[in-house]
């Protein structure tokens, strides 16, 4: 049973539980993660889903796992949700549906976050992206952290750091660099 009550701030209604969550441990799940996801699945509003499924796929080698469509109140449809898989991790999108608070990235530059895909070669990776629409915010680079990377922002206006690792370095040792360098830094 959950208790409905009102935040007092703000005056909408908040739902306490009363009872624990018990996760499913299964064929398909452990410990409430389903398998193939990881804990953290970032879940972004772009604009046109289906052509953003289209890139991923083409530039980074991303393999659909679901496309759900719903009506579009216009005739059409529009992608509900869509789950990639990246490999060893997910990316779930959809199309803005304001209605549920979901809008699509500022067509500036500004946004609010950067996903952060490792790949095998960055170079020709963005190198691709550049070549399907994406623009290069910071150039191909060599950082402290043992990562050889980019930033780009692709045509449905996610910002990505498109990145090899390029020394082996332990996450201590590669923490230890950027600290030193920050401290350097303004």
């Amino acid at each position: 049973m959950a208790q409905i009550f009102k935040r007092p701030a703000l005056g909408l209604p908040s739902v306490v539980p009363m009872d624990t969550t018990t996760a499913a441990t299964g064929q398909h799940t452990d410990h409430g993660v389903p398998h193939g996801f990881t804990s953290l699945t970032p879940f972004h509003t772009v604009q046109d889903a289906q052509g953003a499924i289209a890139w991923y796929e083409r530039v980074f080698g991303a393999r659909t796992v679901d496309v759900t469509h719903m009506p579009d109140g216009k005739g059409g449809t529009l992608v509900a949700h869509a789950t990639l898989d990246f490999g060893r991790g997910r990316l779930q999108i959809s199309d803005p549906m304001p209605d549920f608070g979901l809008v699509a990235p500022h067509e500036d530059d500004v946004v609010c976050s950067s996903i952060a895909l490792y790949v095998p070669d960055v170079d020709a990776v963005v190198a691709e992206a550049q070549a399907a629409g994406a623009t290069l915010r910071e150039p191909l680079a060599d950082f402290v952290s043992g990562d050889r990377f980019a930033s780009i922002r692709d045509p449905h206006g996610l910002r990505w750091a498109v990145m090899t690792r390029v020394e082996d370095l332990s996450d201590e040792e590669s923490a230890a660099r950027v600290r030193e360098w920050a401290a350097g830094q303004g």
